[in-house]
């Protein structure tokens, strides 16, 4: 049963082949910068030579022409051999579980487009094309939504008129389901204990970042809201913004509606603070060499995420396991560390040899336990596998089909 993963961003497409008989990966790539200078596209078996050639490629299209090439003249004698293509959508509107893609599928995605202004446009796109290129395959959407649907009204709610919620669902939803529910799950596998009987936050910190209360397997909150720029500081998204602060800046400096949009999503986070990059690795550096600007979006940064935990920590009233994920959470031990810095007497203790190491355990899905052995909490940086989760919602969801 190969099930093929395809997630798409406004200037990537991430790809990954599955044996979902054991889960296995057959084969993955991912195509780099579309439509801009210098566009690369890396691909090739999980523990075989890797192939990386850069080429001209304008729009997704292009990109899933050269995905579909690599796969036909690798791992597939034919798209046939497909079970079911997977597409990740950030949010399905009235759709929660992964569904068979049809026309009404379609229209509620571009309904909610505004919501989701950087993601949705290129993930459409993508589904559009595939459907031209693979139109035997059972095509899926997958949406990042889905894990958030447990948290109760009380959290999800806003302080604004109860109609905008009544009538028009206006509601904290959450993303980055997907990661949420992986590293949840495979931390309850690392600890060996059911994870019905785990309180868990996991922090998942990329170029998109938030953070999840996770009770017992349910998500009861979360950081992100209905649109994608709630909450953390991100890559160049702003986070929680004073709400009042925003319509001041538009009339100060005759900013539209769109513009200001565009500021949130695109001039706001690491990048805005900084003034160098949304690349935390970038900034991180910056700051090692003294840049005032690069230090404090660090420290912002890490400060911001602190504070989201404690608040987590309130809401489940206790915690077994702290879990970081993402390319920054997994990767970054300067980030860990001052997340956590002054938690010891909540029991949160980092051991700094393990937090720095580069090994990890358990095998292709690794995780590292860097908790200090006089810690509550258990501390743990996973490497999050959204595309794994995606397929396993597809496997689902197929046998709903069937039966």
């Amino acid at each position: 049963m190969k099930i093929l993963i395809i997630n798409s961003g406004s200037s990537s497409l991430k790809y990954s082949l599955f044996n979902m008989t054991d889960e296995s990966v057959i084969f993955s790539g991912t195509v780099d910068r579309i439509g801009l200078e210098g566009t690369t596209h890396t691909f090739g078996p999980p523990h075989g030579p890797e192939t990386a050639k850069e080429l001209p490629v304008s729009d997704h299209g292009e990109a899933l022409d050269e995905m579909l090439d690599a796969l036909t003249t690798g791992p597939l004698k034919s798209l046939d051999e497909l079970t079911a293509v997977g597409h990740r959508l950030a949010y399905g509107g009235k759709y929660v579980d992964a569904t068979r893609i049809d026309s009404d599928v379609m229209a509620e995605a571009r309904r909610v487009t505004p919501i989701f202004p950087l993601h949705h446009p290129a993930m459409i796109t993508e589904i559009e094309e595939c459907l031209v290129r693979m139109p035997h395959a059972v095509h899926l959407a997958v949406f990042d939504s889905w894990f958030h649907t447990t948290i109760p009204d009380k959290a999800a709610i806003y302080g604004l008129p109860y109609r905008y919620f009544a009538e028009k669902g206006y509601r904290r939803i959450g993303y980055h389901g997907n990661s949420h529910a992986y590293v949840s799950e495979k931390a309850a596998q690392f600890l060996n204990k059911p994870i019905s009987q785990l309180k868990m936050i996991t922090c998942h910190l990329g170029n998109g970042a938030s953070l999840c209360a996770i009770e017992y397997g349910r998500s009861v909150d979360t950081t992100l809201g209905l649109t994608a720029v709630e909450g953390l500081i991100m890559g160049t998204r702003s986070g929680d913004v004073d709400p009042g602060l925003i319509p001041i800046i538009m009339k100060e400096e005759s900013i539209s509606p769109d513009e200001m949009i565009s500021m949130l999503y695109k001039e706001c986070g690491l990048e805005g603070l900084s003034g160098i990059s949304r690349d935390m690795r970038e900034v991180e550096a910056a700051a090692g060499q003294g840049n005032a600007r690069a230090v404090l979006a660090l420290e912002a940064f890490c400060y911001k995420v602190k504070r989201s935990i404690g608040s987590m920590l309130m809401v489940l009233g206790g915690c077994d396991a702290l879990i970081f994920t993402g390319g920054i959470g997994r990767n970054s031990p300067t980030v860990r560390t001052k997340v956590l810095q002054g938690t010891s007497d909540l029991g949160f203790i980092i051991d700094e040899g393990r937090n720095h190491e580069t090994d990890s355990t358990n095998g292709r899905e690794p995780v590292l336990d860097i908790s200090d052995a006089a810690s509550s909490v258990r501390i743990l940086a996973i490497e999050t596998f959204e595309e794994l989760m995606m397929a396993r919602l597809c496997i689902r969801a197929l046998n709903k089909l069937v039966h």
